[in-house]
């Protein structure tokens, strides 16, 4: 994953309000979720992919829209 992917992972997750932060230790980034605990970010994109993220957004979107 290149670093504009990891950083639209991110961006993304965050607007999907999916975690709340991320952090560094011990070199391995870890993402944190709306419960507060957290998840290895490789964990984490094993379950969003990029591509399932910019799906999801993309719903959202519709959804904004339609709804106006």
């Amino acid at each position: 994953m290149t670093q504009k992917e990891l950083t639209q992972c991110l961006n993304l997750a965050r607007a999907l309000n999916l975690i709340v932060s991320s952090r560094t230790i011990n070199g391995i980034l870890y993402v944190y979720g709306t419960s507060g605990y957290p998840q290895r970010l490789d964990t984490f994109i094993a379950e969003y992919p990029l591509e399932r993220l910019q799906a999801m957004a993309h719903r959202m979107q519709v959804r904004t829209e339609s709804a106006n």
